[in-house]
C-alpha cells in the first residue's frame, strides 16, 4: 500500500476561519523583489507526454524523458508524465510526476491503486522512482502531485490517499503537504498542520523558500459562502483561500494573502505559487474570476494591509497555469481553446512587469515554444547553464561483425569464430551442414556463450556433443532475447 498510511494523514476539516474577509489583493502597483540576477539558465516543461528542457531564451529544445521510454513504461504502463520541477538556484536534478490507471478494475476505475500518480527523479541521466511502485490495491487510490525541490535536497509535494472506494462514492481523501528526502521509499514528514486543512481543488501547491529550506508557502481552502464584491460592487458568494507561509512545525502559519473566487462547489484556488530567491516575495497565479492573472505579494506584513502587484492580467479567452521566477524574467504557461482543443505555449515576461513597466499579454510576452498543438505546460527554471542530462538508456546490443576461420578447419581440431558486439549479450551460434544437391542442409547443433562488448573469440571443437565431420558448414549467430539482426558465416572442415 502507499507510503502514507491513513493514520499519518488523518482528515479533519476545520471550520471556516473567521478572519477579516474581503479579498486581500489590492490591484495596484507595488514593490516587486526580483529573483536571481540576470543570466542564462534553463527551463523544463511538459509536452507531448514527455519532459523537455531548453535554454531560457527558447533555444536548444530537447527531450529529457518520454513516458514511452521502455524503462519508464515498465514502471508506468500506459502512463503519462507531467509537472516537472528543478531547483531555481543552480539545480540539475529534475522531478516529475508519472500517472497511470493501468491497475484500476474496469468496474471501479477510481480505485487505480498504489501510486496512481507518483514522483520520479531524473539525476545525471539516471531515473529513480521516489514513491511506491504503481500496483493494484483494491478499493484504494494514492496520488502524489506538484513536486518541488528544496534547498537541502528534499521533495515537497501534495499527497492524497483514498480508501474504501466503491462504485457509488469516492469519499473524502486523506490529504497533506508533505516532505521527504530524494530517495526511494523515504519516510515522509507532514508540513505544518496541512493534514487537517482543506486542500483546494488546484492542490496545496507547496512552494519551498529557495533561501531557507525550513520555510515554504502553500494554499489552504477556507470554504465557500463568503461574500465578496463583484465589478459592480454587488456582494457575491465566493470561495476563499489563504496563502500561508511557515515552517514544518507551524500550527498557525502566517497568512500572506487571501484569495476569493466566484465559483460553485469547493472551487479551485490559485494554481501556482513560487518564492523569489531571497524568500521575500510570493508569485501567484489565479486564473479564476474575479481577479485573474499573475500577482506578486510581499511575504511580510498583514494580509489585506499591503500592496499586491498585478504582474500580468489574464485576458479573456486565455488561461494561465503556472509561473516561476526565472532570473530577470518570469516564465509561465498560457492556454486557449482552439477548435475544441486546449493548446498552449511557454512564455517569458520581464520580472519588472507591474512595477517598472505595464505589461499586457500576449504583446509583452515572448513565446519560447511556439507550438500550440503541443499544449506545453508546467514550466520551471534553473540558473544552471550546463545542459540538463536526459535519461540515459542503454542501447540494444547488436552484432557489429563476425569472422570465421580463414582456412579450412581440421575435423576433431578446434577452430575460432570471432563475434564482435556493441554491448554485452548472450551469443547463440547455430550450425548447419550443407548437403548436395544445394540448398539442402542438416542441423548439427548449437553453442552459447556470454558475450561482452567488443570482440569475442569463440573456440569451437564439438557441436551437439560431436566433432564436425568433413564438409561445408554455415554458422548463424544471434543474440538471445534481442531483436538484433542475425549474421551468418560459411566455412569448411577438412579431413
Amino acid at each position: 500500500m502507499p507510503a502514507l498510511p491513513v493514520t499519518a494523514l488523518r482528515r479533519g476539516r476545520s471550520g471556516v476561519v473567521a478572519l477579516a474577509c474581503g479579498f486581500a489583493v489590492l490591484l495596484a502597483p507595488g514593490g516587486l523583489v526580483l529573483a536571481s540576477p540576470a543570466g542564462a539558465g534553463q527551463i523544463v516543461w511538459g509536452a507531448n507526454n514527455g519532459i523537455w528542457a531548453m535554454n531560457d531564451d527558447g533555444t536548444d529544445p530537447r527531450r529529457l524523458v518520454s513516458a514511452t521510454t521502455p524503462v519508464l513504461a515498465a514502471a508506468l504502463p500506459h502512463g503519462t508524465v507531467t509537472q516537472p520541477d528543478v531547483f531555481q538556484e543552480g539545480g540539475t536534478d529534475v522531478l516529475f510526476v508519472g500517472l497511470t490507471s493501468a491497475f484500476a478494475d474496469p468496474s471501479l476505475p477510481a480505485a487505480c491503486g498504489v501510486d496512481c500518480s507518483g514522483t520520479f527523479e531524473l539525476s545525471r541521466g539516471a531515473l529513480t522512482e521516489l514513491g511506491p511502485r504503481a500496483a493494484a490495491a483494491p478499493g484504494a487510490a494514492y496520488y502524489e502531485s506538484q513536486p518541488r525541490i528544496t534547498l537541502d535536497g528534499q521533495e515537497l509535494f501534495d499527497s492524497s490517499l483514498y480508501t474504501g472506494l466503491v462504485a457509488t462514492s469516492v469519499g473524502t481523501p486523506a490529504t497533506a503537504l508533505v516532505e521527504r528526502p530524494l530517495a526511494q521509499n523515504a519516510t515522509v514528514t507532514r508540513w505544518s498542520n496541512t493534514d487537517s486543512e482543506a486542500e483546494p481543488g488546484s492542490g496545496f501547491d507547496g512552494a519551498p523558500d529557495p533561501a531557507d529550506p525550513t520555510l515554504a508557502a502553500w494554499v489552504e481552502s477556507q470554504g465557500c459562502g463568503w461574500q465578496y464584491p463583484n465589478a459592480q460592487g454587488v456582494e457575491q458568494s465566493s470561495c476563499q483561500y489563504a496563502v500561508h507561509f511557515g515552517a514544518t512545525a507551524d500550527v498557525n502559519a502566517h497568512v500572506v494573502t487571501f484569495d476569493n473566487e466566484f465559483v460553485s462547489g469547493d472551487g479551485h484556488g490559485p494554481t501556482s505559487l513560487d518564492l523569489s530567491s531571497d524568500g521575500s516575495t510570493v508569485l501567484m497565479v489565479d486564473p479564476y474570476v474575479p481577479n485573474t492573472g499573475i500577482f506578486s505579494i510581499p511575504v511580510a506584513g498583514a494580509a489585506g494591509q499591503k500592496t499586491v502587484t498585478v504582474v500580468l492580467a489574464q485576458p479573456a479567452g486565455w488561461t494561465f497555469g503556472q509561473a516561476r521566477f526565472a532570473g530577470s524574467n518570469i516564465v509561465f504557461d498560457a492556454h486557449q481553446q482552439v477548435g475544441g482543443k486546449t493548446t498552449g505555449d511557454i512564455y517569458t515576461i520581464p520580472a519588472s512587469c507591474g512595477t517598472a513597466a505595464l505589461c499586457t499579454f500576449p504583446a509583452s510576452a515572448k513565446d519560447l515554444t511556439n507550438d500550440p498543438a503541443a499544449d506545453s505546460s508546467g514550466p520551471a527554471w534553473t540558473s544552471a547553464t550546463t545542459p540538463l542530462a536526459p535519461l540515459q538508456v542503454a542501447a540494444a546490443p547488436r552484432i557489429t561483425s563476425v569472422k570465421g576461420p580463414s582456412a579450412p578447419a581440421r575435423s576433431g581440431k578446434s577452430f575460432t569464430l570471432t563475434v564482435t558486439l556493441s554491448a554485452p549479450a548472450t551469443i547463440v551460434v547455430r550450425f548447419v551442414r550443407r548437403i548436395s544437391p544445394a540448398p539442402k542442409t542438416r542441423s548439427v547443433g548449437s553453442i552459447t556463450a556470454t558475450g561482452r562488448a567488443g570482440a569475442n573469440r569463440l573456440s569451437v571443437t564439438r557441436v551437439g556433443g560431436r566433432t564436425l565431420a568433413a564438409g561445408s558448414y554455415a554458422a548463424t549467430i544471434t543474440l538471445r532475447g534481442t531483436s538484433a539482426a542475425a549474421r551468418t558465416v560459411h566455412f569448411s572442415v577438412g579431413s
